[in-house]
């Protein structure tokens, strides 16, 4: 037993893991902290989006372009434990890589042959990502110095069966997490763990989502009581804005769990949007750290809702559907919303914004991978029942703040920076941390430079929360 009761969470991301000079510095990182930890990795970097271009190769029967990728992949760990590994861990590594890769080729042959890619199948190629990144991770660890266990967290997270976005069974997690990861941290011990991935109670792989890992390391946290969370990224912590699409972003010091859920919702990259509930939960600050610059102190997230009359940050999400739905006059209102509710739980899109009248729907909703594959069925059944019509090319933008209600002339700043752009839907006053508006795509760069003018750049913050960005 080891006498430093605190414990922490450890999450770093595909960019900090992504080739073998990363994961030296993210082992730099992990030894320099005295507190029983949970390490929790993603895929390297590119390597979800290179297993899920080998499934829809594989499903389309073109093995050979499947393989080719598969080779570059594994090649790609390979240089990493060539590089990190000490020679007694080396012909070990290797081995468990190469039952990957055979592993993976099954599949590919399997895919090729039923021509048919599902959600449960793209969850079986995707987890392979985590587990082979982990691997290489570990045995540097172990060349390292570092006393670590690895756990696959196939064993320890429990879900539902909603392939390619599963939702935890927190009661059968919290059992595992007792029985196999506690015992590890009370000798001193540090776990390793994938990000993303997890299992039905039948041990069907599954993965929790795009990006998840910071959703991973959150349950760990929440499970094991962790004293914080920490989440290892490419940026400074939390910022204004995309600092792909704003230049002169800042960086907020602290921002509450209800705002950064509200950012996560809406399209911000930094944090995956579960991931705020479990800590939240628990009262857990979780704090956003860059792994390539750790002289910075990040972004703390965390219960306190400081600074109400201020916008903390705009973001926005591409790629958003719009569903105009009106009732045929054959159906009554009441059974219409029954109806359409019963379609809506059957498919369970991701919807974003419903704004409704008596005699009119509008759903907001994200095009991503599920979304498509169940878009022709999503579809049919509102031909049904309603005059349908979809339109794409639109961008949802959002202001997140502690109370946007309380800023003078909210509104009237608003659309007065964005001068002619017109809105076609604006969603604003249930939700008192959000404010969002719907707009053509191709206004999306000018519209998001606009509100970031007026709300950060125009008038000089004469407070701590905002810190410039050092290059």
């Amino acid at each position: 037993m080891i006498n430093n009761a605190k414990k922490i969470v450890m999450k770093f991301g595909g960019t900090s893991v992504q080739d073998s000079p990363s994961i030296t510095n993210v082992i730099n990182i992990v030894k320099k902290e005295k507190a029983r930890r949970v390490v929790v990795v993603s895929a390297i970097a590119k390597g979800t989006n290179s297993l899920e271009a080998i499934s829809r190769f594989s499903a389309n029967r073109k093995t050979r372009e499947a393989k080719k990728i598969l080779n570059e992949l594994i090649e790609r760990h390979c240089v990493i434990i060539n590089a990190l590994a000490d020679k007694k861990y080396k012909s070990e590594a290797s081995r468990k890589i190469e039952k990957f890769k055979s592993k993976i080729e099954e599949l590919i042959t399997g895919l090729s042959i039923i021509n048919e890619l599902t959600l449960r199948i793209l969850d079986s190629f995707r987890v392979f990502g985590e587990l082979m990144s982990s691997t290489v991770i570990y045995y540097a660890m172990k060349s390292a110095g570092i006393n670590v266990a690895l756990i696959d967290s196939r064993e320890i997270i429990k879900t539902d069966n909603e392939f390619s976005r599963a939702y935890p069974d927190f009661e059968l997690t919290q059992r595992n997490v007792n029985s196999k990861i506690l015992p590890l941290l009370n000798k001193g011990i540090t776990v390793l763990a994938q990000g993303f991935i997890a299992s039905t109670i039948d041990g069907i792989s599954t993965t929790m989502g795009r990006e998840s890992s910071d959703f991973s390391a959150a349950i760990y946290g929440a499970l094991i009581a962790a004293d914080e969370i920490q989440i290892w990224t490419d940026v400074d912590g939390v910022l204004t804005a995309d600092p792909n699409a704003i230049k002169n972003s800042l960086k907020l010091s602290q921002i509450s769990f209800q705002e950064m859920e509200e950012l996560s919702n809406f399209g911000a990259k930094v944090l995956h949007k579960n991931s705020i509930k479990p800590a939240f939960k628990k009262n857990i600050p979780l704090r956003v750290l860059n792994s390539k610059n750790t002289s910075s102190k990040g972004t703390i997230v965390n219960s306190k809702l400081a600074f109400t009359k201020l916008v903390k940050s705009i973001t926005y999400k591409k790629n958003i559907m719009v569903l105009r739905l009106k009732p045929k006059e054959s159906l009554g209102l009441y059974v219409f919303w029954e109806m359409m509710l019963n379609i809506l739980n059957k498919h369970k899109p991701q919807i974003d914004i419903l704004v409704s009248s008596n005699n009119a729907l509008i759903i907001v909703i994200a095009e991503n991978n599920y979304t498509k594959i169940h878009y022709d069925d999503l579809k049919n059944e509102f031909d049904e029942i309603s005059y349908y019509k979809l339109i794409k090319d639109k961008v949802l933008i959002t202001l997140v703040g502690s109370d946007l209600s309380s800023i003078d002339k909210f509104e009237e700043r608003i659309f007065r920076s964005i001068g002619g752009v017109k809105s076609e839907a604006v969603v604003f006053g249930y939700n008192q941390h959000s404010f969002s508006l719907l707009a053509d795509v191709k206004h999306c760069d000018k519209v998001m430079n606009c509100l970031h003018k007026e709300f950060f750049e125009k008038h000089k913050q004469k407070i701590k929360l905002f810190e410039k960005i050092r290059k």
